[in-house]
């Protein structure tokens, strides 16, 4: 069968070699393309589920730093805390809007400012806003002192900007 192929090929071309090397070339070509084409994608991750992440590494970085702080406090000892979001990020990006008022009726157009970075255009970002502390628990070894615990719920109180009702201090069972 081989031989066949080769002998109609050979006749196809009829011994001109540069022009069968350049059929080849082109075949070649088309069937990487078409290969490219069935092997599966990187998956890319999606835009929620990276802003996720995002958030869940904002909270933890926060829980670090207030065990930190929370186990400096004088007879607070070791400690744990958990802090819970109430919103996820916002973002306030640049727009230009033009307003056109003509024969008694209104046209509003916005369009956001963009800027050519590493991925292409992207919006010219103003503002950002990060999750606001909803709450806090903290379990500490020395929660059983009601000074420490006072001082404890007002560090956690003044930092994150909350109502001491929203904040919680346990003893620690460790």
């Amino acid at each position: 069968m081989a031989n066949k192929l080769k002998e109609r090929l050979e006749a196809l071309f009829k011994g001109d070699k540069k022009l069968m090397l350049i059929s080849f070339a082109a075949f070649a070509a088309i069937l990487l393309i078409l290969l490219s084409e069935l092997a599966p994608a990187q998956p890319k991750k999606k835009e929620a589920e990276t802003s996720e992440t995002g958030i869940t590494d904002y909270a933890r970085e926060l829980e670090a730093q207030t065990e930190q702080l929370i186990s400096s406090i004088s007879g607070a000892g070791k400690c744990k805390v958990m802090i819970t979001l109430k919103n996820s990020n916002e973002n306030i990006y640049a727009k230009n809007t033009d307003e056109n008022i003509a024969s008694g009726s209104n046209s509003f157009k916005n369009e956001y400012v963009l800027y050519e970075g590493q991925d292409g255009e992207q919006p010219v970002l103003i503002k950002q806003y990060l999750p606001c502390v909803q709450g806090v628990a903290v379990v500490c070894e020395g929660a059983d002192k009601t000074a420490v615990r006072e001082s404890v719920i007002n560090c956690v109180s003044s930092l994150f900007d909350i109502p001491v009702t929203k904040i919680s201090v346990s003893k620690y069972k460790g």
